[in-house]
């Protein structure tokens, strides 16, 4: 029988945080960059708040804040466009929010080329991970901020970021990480996709409570005996380096090292010959 939660006290371990702290804790999805155009003016704005709500008719989200010009735009055009940028466009996204639409092109200000939509005006950025084409079917205000939902009417992606047999986006060590879109944490940090995890399906029979308590002590064992070996592969490395031996630090990742190692990769040429030498990757220079 599940706990009765109003006999549980608030762990110890948990923060308060102030309410409107709370939508940092939604982020880290895609950032996309919302594209729009009225009158032949066009504009672009880095945007973290949106959301699917439907599959059938395929609609979208946006909260756009309602002191901002692309609010004006879509009110007067009913459509955007919305772009998933790469991660090599980091600085791109970062530096377009920091511009007001109203007084400068910002398409134009950063040289990123555009190319013809299929079923609106909005223009589309290249180089993008994914694009989709959406004509506004409902507008609604709340509090500072207005909600867009938009009908999507066109979707394209670049098949280098997108598995469209999978229908998700590429992760594994074959997909190059440029080609990764860019996920927003909140104010000038991102980070993109490194890891696939795969859930096991559960069995008719499997009574949920139990099989996932056996499954989290597995990861929590898996996860004991990974460190262990790690500990032993350094500790192993640690020892070549006292007796003077090379030592090759290809397949222990940097995160991994302790202080006193990271310090002799750093250190570099001015290493003590006589102490050990520790390879680099033939990336390293």
């Amino acid at each position: 029988m599940a706990d009765d939660p109003f006999q549980n006290l608030t762990p110890e371990d948990s923060e308060a945080r102030p309410t409107n702290e709370g939508a940092r804790l939604l982020l880290g999805g895609p950032v996309v960059l919302l594209t729009t155009t009225y009158k032949g003016v066009r504009n672009v704005m880095p945007l973290s708040w949106f959301m699917p709500v439907s599959s059938d008719p395929p609609l979208v989200a946006i909260s756009v804040g309602e002191q901002r010009h692309t609010a004006d735009m879509i009110s007067h055009s009913q459509e955007f466009a919305l772009n998933i940028p790469k991660r090599p466009y980091l600085h791109h996204v970062q530096y377009l929010g920091a511009l007001r639409g109203e007084k400068i092109d910002k398409i134009e200000a950063t040289q990123w080329e555009t190319f013809v939509p299929t079923r609106i005006t909005s223009p589309l950025l290249m180089d993008c991970a994914g694009w989709l084409e959406c004509q506004v079917v409902e507008t609604l205000p709340f509090g500072d901020h207005i909600l867009f939902l938009g009908e999507v009417v066109a979707v394209r992606v670049d098949p280098a970021s997108y598995d469209g047999d999978r229908k998700r986006w590429r992760v594994e060590s074959g997909a190059h990480e440029d080609d990764r879109p860019l996920h927003f944490l909140g104010g000038n940090e991102y980070s993109a996709l490194s890891r696939v995890y795969e859930a096991r399906l559960p069995r008719d029979a499997d009574a949920p409570e139990r099989v996932l308590r056996e499954r989290i002590a597995e990861e929590l064992e898996l996860g004991r005996e990974a460190r262990e070996r790690r500990e032993e592969q350094i500790e192993a490395l640690r020892d070549e380096v006292r007796r003077g031996n090379v030592v090759d630090v290809d397949d222990i990742d940097p995160v991994d090292l302790p202080p006193d190692l990271k310090q002799r990769l750093h250190e570099g040429d001015d290493l003590d010959l006589s102490g050990g030498v520790v390879l680099r990757g033939p990336d390293d220079r």
